[in-house]
């Protein structure tokens, strides 16, 4: 791990702990003004001194070798050619991870639509350019996000707070409706209530993948940004990423949540 990995995780344990001691002061506090017992009281403060000893050997570095996670090494070669799409998926998955999970809201004569992707990335800063890749059903059906894009070229690239609620909104928008998919949330369109920073894009260009991929390669610009105000943060933002094939979390070592809604 290296030393900006060290940093972040030492930032999570140190807020999870400070919660821990905040919580135990207004519990010590609730429990001396009912008059509980003293045993429980001392035993709530032995706690809090406890955490509050580990918060500060946190900081001064002594349990940094706790944190500390060995690398695995690759010990075999695979030929993408010899997998099926299912395993290729998981490898590709896998390594490339995690990726930031984007709500794409575009909209269709005044209908609102919303899609969770991940294939999307910045490949220039100057001029601010997106690609997103837009793949078909199995059926060959274009994605609407696609179909709106083609029809008034112009959507919203929306990154979510690293929340469940989050992650279980974006979840639900994968599920197949012939309504809008903001019908299944319980929130209204087109940002969502737990949006980090939005992009707004337009479409400038859209491309076939060669070797008989079915996905459309698009280049969105970015024409403007929601963002918190401030400068922004050197680690980034906090938001919601997929990693592996299916899992919603903030970072692979933090909580996660399986997605189990797909589209077709």
């Amino acid at each position: 791990m290296n030393q900006g990995e060290v940093k972040m995780s030492k930032i999570v344990i140190k807020e999870f702990l400070q919660r821990c001691i905040e919580y135990a002061d207004s519990s010590i506090a609730r429990k001396q003004e009912r008059g509980d017992d003293a045993a429980i009281i001392a035993e709530w403060i032995v706690y809090r001194d406890y955490t509050q000893h580990a918060l500060k050997e946190i900081d001064r570095g002594v349990l940094n070798h706790w944190i500390d996670r060995k690398a695995t090494k690759p010990d075999m070669e695979i030929r993408m050619e010899e997998l099926d799409h299912a395993s290729r998926s998981k490898w590709l998955s896998a390594t490339l991870s995690p990726r930031p999970l984007v709500l794409v809201s575009t909209r269709d004569k005044g209908k609102e639509n919303i899609a969770p992707m991940t294939s999307v990335s910045v490949v220039s800063n100057t001029p601010p350019l997106v690609v997103i890749s837009l793949s078909q059903t199995r059926a060959g059906q274009l994605r609407d996000t696609y179909i709106n894009l083609k029809a008034n070229g112009e959507c919203e690239l929306q990154l979510l707070a690293a929340t469940k609620k989050a992650a279980i909104d974006a979840d639900l928008t994968s599920t197949p409706t012939v309504e809008s998919e903001w019908s299944l949330l319980d929130s209204e369109g087109p940002i969502h209530p737990l949006a980090v920073a939005v992009l707004r894009c337009r479409m400038v260009e859209d491309n076939p993948l060669p070797e008989g991929a079915v996905a459309r390669l698009v280049v969105l610009r970015v024409e403007s940004m929601l963002v918190p105000s401030g400068l922004p943060p050197e680690e980034g933002l906090s938001i919601l990423c997929q990693h592996g094939m299916d899992r919603l979390t903030p970072s692979p070592q933090d909580w996660g949540h399986i997605a189990t809604y797909h589209r077709s």
